[in-house]
């Protein structure tokens, strides 16, 4: 069900669980007044966020959350935040979709703490029992898990992303990184309103940890009043445009190819030096690095070459195994020198030309590649990363094992 948007106008008489919805207002039907949501993110081994919008003010407190394998409930306030929205954008070629609304928001914000590691935790929201999230903190070290890459999510397109997370999601996993460019007004089929309860299932199956990519700046001010609002502080010791986290002693690094990605840039320093911070902890074992635009692709987009040449030996002395990718609209896997690097850009949006720049170099240590729709479902094992890589079908387009140790 789509969760319309309400604005500043909105006048709800009153607040809780059983507020009823403005009837001077059409666009915030929701009984709670929960218009988007919830969604966790900056998860430890500890600690957990969980965000959530609302359309009008005072919507009854926080969440109830427990151990999913069972235990004792607990309970988490939020701190609500007004924000502001100064322009209303809709999907033109998708009149049913709800538009994205001027007016005052209402972010809501739990912090769980005081969690066990490597525990899976089931919340629902107290304004709504039906809204509702699993959260998985940080593995111990050497532990094994399972995590999810996906990158240009589209799902206004004739809701491609929606049947590959009904393939996908069966298969369980801790947390998503998002390869970027995350919702496409520029398609004209989807908004914000429209992305959310599409992918709320998605949201609902773990941390939602995503990287910046282009189309999270269609608008001028789409960055800082949705992206940023949404999911900035996703992860740790960094800022909004670039993090990290870890699980199991696996590192994992999300990059913002938006930004100056020189190694000297305020961006190079930071991974240099917390690539380093990362391979010296007692109970490392391997990084990850994601980011959006590719270092390198046989597909019709550019390649960062001079980055991946300057981090490459930065990456060798830190263990970095595997770069995940997005931008071109298709699936690709390379092994360079041992290092796997995988364009995993097929996450709805209209699929590319991924031979178009063949005549590359580097196009002779592309193993597998494909113009499809597709997510990446990854086991971290014991001396192993065991990747699958899952269509819109159900079908397993390619599999590879990327040892944890060269």
């Amino acid at each position: 069900m789509l969760l319309p948007a309400c604005d500043s106008k909105s006048t709800a008489s009153s607040t809780g669980a059983d507020a009823g919805p403005d009837a001077t207002d059409e666009r915030c039907t929701s009984a709670s007044g929960v218009s988007k949501g919830p969604w966790s993110l900056r998860v430890d081994g500890s600690s957990a966020v969980v965000r959530w919008e609302a359309c009008r003010p005072g919507t009854t407190g926080g969440l109830v959350f427990e151990p999913e394998g069972g235990g004792d409930k607990q309970t988490s306030a939020s701190v609500e935040s007004a924000f502001e929205v100064t322009n209303t954008y809709s999907a033109p070629f998708d009149p049913s979709a709800p538009k994205d609304e001027a007016g005052t928001y209402y972010m809501h914000e739990s912090a769980l703490t005081g969690l066990s590691a490597g525990t899976c935790y089931r919340y629902r929201l107290e304004a709504d029992a039906a809204l509702s999230g699993r959260v998985c903190t940080a593995r111990p070290a050497d532990a094994s898990f399972r995590f999810f890459a996906i990158g240009d999510t589209n799902p206004g397109l004739n809701g491609i992303t929606e049947k590959l997370l009904e393939q996908v999601l069966p298969n369980g996993f801790d947390f998503t990184v998002h390869g970027g460019d995350i919702q496409y007004y520029d398609s004209g089929l989807e908004t914000w309103a429209s992305w959310f309860p599409r992918m709320q299932p998605l949201l609902a199956q773990g941390a939602f940890l995503p990287a910046v990519g282009n189309h999270e700046f269609e608008k001028p001010d789409e960055y800082e009043q949705y992206y940023k609002r949404f999911f900035g502080g996703a992860g740790f010791d960094g800022n909004n445009e670039y993090y990290r986290f870890e699980s199991g002693g696996i590192w994992f690094f999300s990059v913002d190819t938006e930004q100056d990605l020189d190694i000297n840039s305020p961006q190079g320093v930071w991974l240099t030096q917390q690539l380093a911070d990362a391979s010296a902890k007692p109970n490392f074992r391997a990084s990850i690095v994601y980011l959006h635009k590719p270092w390198v692709t046989c597909g019709d987009k550019s390649q960062d070459t001079s980055a991946r040449a300057q981090f490459e030996p930065i990456f060798n002395a830190n263990n970095v195994r595997i770069v995940i990718q997005a931008h071109m609209h298709g699936y690709e896997r390379f092994d360079l020198d041992g290092r796997t690097f995988l364009t995993a850009g097929g996450g709805g949006g209209a699929l590319g030309k991924i031979d178009e720049n063949i005549d590359r170099p580097t196009c002779a240590q592309r193993v597998a590649s494909g113009a499809f729709r597709h997510g990446v479902v990854i086991d971290v094992k014991a001396t192993e990363f065991v990747g699958t890589v899952i269509d819109e079908t159900g079908a397993t387009r390619d599999t590879f094992t990327v040892p944890i140790k060269p």
